[in-house]
């Protein structure tokens, strides 16, 4: 593998992961709307399921976050890498 091949399948990787990105974005759009329609209609239990029915969307929303972060860095990386190998 050449270095231009090596670069060819960094972009292509960088673009997977634009992809990636706004596909886990717009399922975090709708992860927001889902939650605010349960927390609406929970707002006022008490009961353990629902506790953990709004721990369980508020961990969702965490690990989304979490997910946006790595894509971030591993753009950061490829980006990094790509000006390393010219």
């Amino acid at each position: 593998m050449t270095i231009g091949d090596v670069k060819v399948t960094i972009r292509k990787g960088d673009q997977a992961l634009d992809n990636a990105r706004m596909s886990i974005e717009k399922a975090n759009a709708k992860l927001a709307d889902a939650t605010a329609l349960a927390i609406a209609a929970l707002h006022d239990s008490e009961r353990g399921e629902a506790r953990q029915s709004r721990e369980a969307l508020r961990e969702a929303a965490d690990e989304v976050e979490l997910v946006l972060r790595r894509i971030k860095a591993a753009k950061d990386h490829a980006a990094a890498y790509l000006a390393v190998i010219g």
